[in-house]
């Protein structure tokens, strides 16, 4: 969106992008892997919660801000979704499963 951006570096940028979202995705394979069901549904949210504690209070640093309420923030939309996703999935296990 930056006047003067090369074309190359707009390449360069979406490909770095996919491959960071693609390969910390995988990440969330690995407690599947190891452990039963249950398990690591709790392993994956714990390490996804807790990334995005980590990322929200280094973006927070960068920009100079006091990190405690995008943390909050972030935590917050994020247990939402969870719960939403939970609570969705079960509907659809009793409705079309």
């Amino acid at each position: 969106s930056q006047k003067g951006t090369s074309q190359k570096a707009v390449w360069e940028s979406t490909i770095a992008t996919f491959l960071a979202k693609f390969f910390f995705a995988l990440t969330f394979t690995i407690p599947v892997i190891l452990f039963s069901l249950n398990i690591a549904m709790i392993v994956s949210i714990v390490w996804g919660l807790s990334s995005l504690c980590l990322l929200t209070y280094i973006t927070s640093k960068e920009a100079s801000e006091n990190p405690i309420k995008p943390i909050l923030e972030h935590l917050f939309t994020a247990i939402l979704v969870i719960i939403a996703t939970h609570f969705t999935g079960r509907l659809i296990a009793k409705y079309l499963g």
